[in-house]
């Protein structure tokens, strides 16, 4: 029986971050442009401003928490 999972190496992991960093890019640039687009005909926020706000905000938490966790200085072998 052939394996469905298996583990990825650099490469596959490397090219998978990218696709995922760029369907974010993408997904945040079009959900700016309708909220823009939606704000300027109607002078309200629409429904999917929270999820705009929310996905950046999980984001840039995530972005720095794991830069911390991983430039801590307790993992540090130069004493």
């Amino acid at each position: 029986m052939k394996k469905v999972f298996i583990k990825a190496d650099e490469m596959e992991m490397a090219v998978n971050y990218k696709a995922a960093r760029n369907a974010f890019v993408f997904l945040e640039a079009a959900l700016a442009v309708y909220c823009l687009i939606y704000c300027i005909k109607t002078g309200e926020l629409p429904w999917v401003w929270p999820i705009f706000i929310g996905s950046g905000l999980v984001f840039w938490f995530t972005k720095i928490m794991e830069t911390k966790r991983l430039t801590d200085s307790g993992d540090c072998d130069e004493e």
